[in-house]
């Protein structure tokens, strides 16, 4: 993860717009900008950190998510309950069928 993308985590988290950020800093948002597109150095991540009231530490200890995983979570959100419920009940069969054929292998 770098620094940019950590600087928009904590914005994203605290609400905290790249104008205010930049208002509270004295710096453009210009400067915030580069920054969130950027890699800035840890010591520039913190004092946006502590602009926002965010911690640093919750933030740098999440772990990132597997691009996989989010993938899936989208795809399953965008079915209905009953697709969903079928998929599920499908799933089930399968595990159901192969404990089945595991237990009569001799």
């Amino acid at each position: 993860m770098t620094g940019g993308a950590v600087i928009g985590t904590i914005l994203r988290r605290s609400g905290v717009s790249p104008a205010e950020l930049a208002g509270i800093l004295g710096i453009t948002e210009g400067q915030v900008a580069d920054w969130a597109q950027g890699d800035p150095p840890l010591s520039v991540v913190d004092t946006v950190a502590r602009a926002c009231s965010v911690s640093l530490a919750a933030i740098l200890a999440e772990p990132e998510p597997d691009p996989h995983d989010v993938s899936l979570l989208e795809t399953t959100l965008a079915l209905t309950v009953d697709q969903r419920l079928e998929r599920l009940t499908t799933y089930v069969r399968f595990v159901q069928a192969g404990r089945a054929a595991l237990c009569s292998r001799p």
